[in-house]
């Protein structure tokens, strides 16, 4: 790719991001925006050092021209609020308003990754406010993924490169696919009580985090997720992964973004695949849609 720009590259998950496109060699130019002028001068110092031979530099908004990529993790600080990260809704939503006119005006075809929470809801705005092509956007959820696979790792007591997807919302009513559950590409089977242990440490995880009371997110995960993900971006052919998309008819639903399975290359989202889901995923996975729908709902002047 010639060139990804990152908004919010000062914060926890931006600089994490920034870190793991420029290890990997993604782009031949990194352009990094934040509102944090002096701290991310202090990341750009220490980046130019440890990769001499990159380009990076300090951009402003009309910098974005010409990305393939822009990653969004701007937001405002995280208040390790316990309940949901729909929390950070209404604070965000302001910031993004300024961050989707920006990028509707200076990179209008880009490919936009979404990494601000609650992300569904701030990727739904970008689509309904802003005029971009549902292909164009992309709300990062894979970190549900991987706490699915720590979960299942800890609970079986081993340490598997799994394939682990979670649906619905990127929050309390996640849906993790014990279904299409793999190793080596063979379905694992699990009993009901090892389903129930794996719940229970994927729902506490969220509490235990915030209960830390550190004003960080998740930065390590989310790199390395949105570093799969970058580099699914930079393919002619399709990878299957998970994320949060805008749906139009698949599922039967639609005026949403949620998480589902997507194929994804090097224009974006390319398809959304429908796995044949048990009847408990799909009961679950209806709820997560009903409680992402009445937010919606419940801003609908929001959401135009």
């Amino acid at each position: 790719m010639k060139k990804i720009s990152i908004i919010g590259a000062a914060g926890t998950l931006g600089s994490s991001c920034a870190m793991t496109v420029l290890m990997n060699r993604y782009a031949q130019e990194l352009c990094l925006i934040d509102v944090n002028g002096k701290l991310l001068d202090n990341h750009i110092m220490d980046l130019e050092n440890a990769f001499p031979d990159q380009q990076m530099y300090r951009g402003e908004y009309k910098d974005l021209a010409g990305s393939h990529i822009v990653i969004i993790t701007a937001g405002v600080p995280n208040r390790n609020d316990e309940t949901s990260r729909n929390a950070y809704l209404a604070d965000n939503l302001k910031i993004f308003e300024t961050i989707g006119s920006n990028i509707a005006r200076y990179s209008p075809e880009t490919i936009v990754v979404t990494a601000s929470n609650p992300v569904d809801l701030l990727n739904y705005y970008l689509y309904t406010n802003f005029n971009f092509q549902r292909s164009q956007l992309i709300g990062y959820t894979l970190n549900d993924s991987y706490r699915f696979a720590w979960a299942i790792n800890k609970t079986l007591n081993r340490h598997d490169a799994l394939f682990s997807p979670v649906i619905g919302e990127h929050g309390e009513t996640q849906v993790p696919l014990f279904s299409q559950v793999k190793k080596n590409n063979k379905r694992i089977e699990f009993t009901s009580e090892q389903i129930e242990q794996i719940k229970e440490d994927i729902q506490s995880w969220f509490v235990t985090f915030n209960r830390l009371n550190v004003p960080r997110t998740t930065g390590w995960t989310t790199a390395v997720g949105v570093s799969h993900l970058i580099k699914a971006l930079g393919k002619k052919e399709k990878t299957l992964l998970t994320g949060s998309v805008i749906l139009d008819g698949e599922f039967e639903q639609d005026n949403l973004s949620i998480g589902v399975p997507i194929e994804v290359n090097q224009n974006g989202m390319q398809h959304i695949v429908e796995w044949k889901l048990s009847e408990a995923e799909s009961e679950a996975f209806n709820q997560s849609i009903r409680k992402v729908k009445t937010v919606i709902e419940e801003n609908h002047s929001v959401f135009q």
